[in-house]
């Protein structure tokens, strides 16, 4: 029987940080046209969601692009990865995509989907959230490993290879081991997790302007699992401008209440709405995990596949959505 214990999860933390070492002392050669941690930093471009920048100023008591590692995608691209909290055995951290553009770098923070199952919803579902929980590897042809460990003895948890040569992060490849039950199992050989959920929460859109939507949304709302399968654009408010939609949820857990919130982008500026879930207002959501379609021009719907649509529409006068149950 072989177990991954605190020892070996270090080992592994241990390489990634004898390699970020490796690739800053090497930078003048390896990466002399590539980004390094310290021109993203004196750039502006290590935009990080605000508990990132909280728990790295406490772990790290120093220069702001410590603890930063700069690998390439592809021609023109390189992904950037911040350390914002290590634990006993795995560690918490945030990617962004760095693009060349015109002779200038932008930075996307990466939305990464995960298996979700809770009380809040009957079913499982794949939500999209910034955080990296686990021990991840080195990047290699697009692809990045993340093991994560339900607990210390490694005898459950989640193994994904996900694909970041798109402007949306993609799963390739889930397993999972959810029974807790102390035998040991390689997760090279964990069952994989069931391909009509990826299927059915696989993202709407994949572009990189739903990457944008996706990286302002997880900046300004950080701890949302936000609804990648339902990204809509249309335009809601007949200006002649389209605007992109999207949902996610939270729970409050000092009022144990669930919100969905319902997110409208154009131009680059966010307006959110919160919605109840399952209280007995007539606007409530009966679950969070969500799809929206737009019905004609004039009305979104959001469908929860268990309680009857609920439609928005747009209210001219008062500049805000209008919500209802037919």
């Amino acid at each position: 029987m072989r177990t991954l214990d605190i020892v070996a999860a270090a080992s592994l933390w241990g390489r990634r940080l004898a390699f970020a070492a490796a690739a800053l002392s090497a930078a003048a050669s390896a990466h002399a046209d590539g980004p390094t941690p310290q021109s993203l930093h004196a750039a502006g471009l290590l935009t990080l969601p605000e508990p990132c920048t909280v728990s790295r100023q406490d772990l790290l008591q120093g220069a702001p692009d410590e603890n930063v590692w700069v690998s390439p995608l592809g021609e023109g691209t390189w992904l950037a990865i911040a350390l914002c909290e290590h634990h006993a055995y795995q560690s918490t951290e945030v990617a962004l995509r760095i693009e060349e553009r015109d002779g200038a770098l932008t930075s996307t923070l990466l939305a990464f989907p995960s298996w979700r199952e809770g009380e809040e919803t009957p079913w499982a579902y794949i939500a999209y959230q910034p955080w990296l929980i686990g021990v991840a590897g080195d990047v290699t042809d697009g692809r990045i490993s993340l093991f994560y460990k339900g607990r210390g003895v490694g005898d459950c948890g989640e193994q994904v290879t996900y694909d970041l040569t798109g402007a949306m992060v993609r799963i390739e490849e889930y397993r999972a081991k959810f029974a807790c039950d102390g035998e040991w199992v390689e997760p090279a050989a964990w069952p994989l997790v069931p391909q009509q959920v990826l299927d059915d929460y696989a993202p709407a859109v994949t572009d990189g302007r739903a990457a944008a939507l996706l990286s302002a949304a997880m900046l300004r709302w950080p701890r949302v699992d936000w609804m990648g399968h339902a990204i809509v654009r249309g335009d809601l408010d007949a200006d002649g401008v389209e605007e992109q939609w999207i949902g996610g949820y939270s729970r409050n857990w000092d009022t144990e209440r669930t919100s969905y919130h319902l997110v409208r982008e154009q131009g680059g500026t966010l307006r959110s709405s919160d919605l109840p879930v399952a209280d007995d207002s007539q606007v409530a959501l009966c679950q969070p995990a969500a799809t929206l379609e737009f019905e004609g021009t004039a009305t979104l719907a959001i469908d929860d596949a268990l309680c009857d649509r609920l439609r928005v529409g747009w209210d001219a006068a008062a500049d805000t959505i209008t919500v209802e149950r037919q």
